[in-house]
């Protein structure tokens, strides 16, 4: 399937790189790097086979679920509330919520918050335990001169949050409770940028007491970047949160993917290297591995006992997305193993690598032993954004089918797979949750 380019579908990718979410200070230099995964929605793959679509056993809450529709003229996101994964597999947009364009949602509570980068506002939609949704309240940050797409929410608990902006340089408290700005802390200005690039904060987490971000430093223009691994983080009780950043040499940097709460008490962090671009395309091509470290809480370095290699593990020079699964594993998207990369690179033009062919397979790497299992019942697919899609503690990948639709598929740690819904073309989901009755 080929898409034709036109100026609203280069900004709804410039939009869906930011889900990646990869960022740039210029907006050009983004879409010149993004243009090319206009494959998001059309990439051609295999349908695989309708599984059962049931709920996962001992979940309690309704099931939250965002999608995007895209058209000639907007890219519209709609918010679904089910008391089940539909046995149909089909979601009803009659019933449906829509969110707007560009927005990025959370379900925490019996809550849904909607924060909006265009106008850096958040809208807090209270869910009925029948599943009726009302808006509560919405929160404005524009006074504090928060704009554009760089800023991240860090959700610490239900009554704390922070929104991280290193563009106006602070980080802003507030409480999702009351829906109320509690104060804004400025971020050391020596740590906005390191040897000429802009220090970019990615995806964050809390574990613990401790919220913790992926921080690299790159020029998107000109490919070039400082590689090293790292991370910021700060204490996420504290009203003047203050921003530390560790780096680790022993890794390629961590671009585009959050730190992940590994369930045992420490922040894994993985090594991306813009998503497999800096290994196999970019003509700075980096050295070190790509791989898995973590860190605890409150720690002032790595844990230098831990390290997974996952070209080690998987066998391939470089992956594409890489999502947390239960039980220490981690789903990685992984270039083929037979497919050499020196045969489809186009000598002179780095962006062959976000081109449309389905080069990347499944694996499931056990991050104890640093051993990797195939995933046989997931198709290949193309480069596609990275946003991860979990709830109720399980893994979903999206699959884009030829008419530019997509089905949405469960996996296990195990490598087993179930597709629980099939989307009409030009459609996919944005966002899994669960809230309270």
């Amino acid at each position: 399937m080929i898409t034709k380019i036109t100026p609203m579908k280069i900004k709804s990718t410039f939009v869906r790189c930011r889900a990646l979410p990869i960022k740039s200070r210029n907006a050009a230099s983004l879409a010149v790097f993004c243009v090319s995964l206009l494959a998001l929605g059309c990439s051609e793959s295999n349908s695989p086979k309708n599984g059962d679509s049931s709920q996962t056993p001992g979940t309690e809450g309704l099931l939250v679920v965002v999608t995007e529709r895209e058209s000639p003229e907007a890219a519209l996101q709609y918010l679904h509330v089910l008391e089940n994964w539909p046995e149909d597999g089909e979601l009803d947009y009659g019933s449906a919520v829509e969110l707007g364009e560009f927005v990025s949602v959370r379900a925490s509570g019996d809550a849904v918050f909607v924060y909006d980068p265009e106008d850096s506002s958040v809208r807090k939609l209270v869910v009925s335990s029948g599943g009726q949704v009302s808006v509560d309240e919405t929160l404005s940050f524009g006074a504090y001169g928060v704009t554009g797409y760089d800023a991240e929410n860090i959700w610490a608990s239900t009554d704390r949050a922070y929104l991280v902006d290193e563009t106006s340089g602070q980080i802003i408290r507030w409480d999702p409770s009351t829906m109320l700005i509690d104060g804004s802390t400025e971020m050391a200005k020596d740590s906005l940028s390191k040897d000429g690039f802009p220090l970019q904060l990615q995806q964050g987490v809390a574990v613990g007491d401790t919220a913790f971000t992926a921080a690299n430093w790159r020029n998107w223009e000109t490919l070039e970047y400082r590689d090293v691994a790292a991370v910021a983080s700060f204490d996420a009780t504290s009203d003047q949160p203050q921003v530390q950043v560790v780096e680790d040499e022993r890794c390629a940097p961590s671009v585009a993917l959050s730190p992940f709460d590994g369930g045992d008490g420490y922040a894994y962090l993985v090594s991306d290297a813009a998503l497999g671009f800096d290994a196999l395309a970019n003509p700075n091509t980096t050295e070190k591995p790509l791989c898995v470290l973590r860190m605890q809480p409150g720690a002032s370095e790595f844990d230098p006992d831990f390290f997974v290699d996952l070209k080690e593990a998987t066998g391939s020079p470089a992956f594409y997305t890489a999502h947390p699964m239960k039980g220490q594993k981690l789903l990685v998207n992984v270039w083929a193993s037979d497919v050499g990369v020196e045969d489809v690179a186009t000598e002179g033009d780095p962006d062959w690598y976000w081109a449309s062919p389905p080069y990347f397979e499944y694996q499931i790497v056990d991050l104890a032993h640093g051993t990797a299992i195939p995933v046989p019942d997931l198709p290949r697919a193309a480069v596609q954004f990275s946003t991860t899609l979990r709830v109720d503690g399980d893994n979903y990948v999206q699959l884009y089918r030829e008419d530019g639709g997509s089905d949405l598929h469960r996996v296990d740690p195990n490598a087993d797979v179930t597709q629980v819904l099939s989307n009409g073309p030009a459609t996919d989901i944005q966002y899994l949750g669960r809230i309270a009755r």
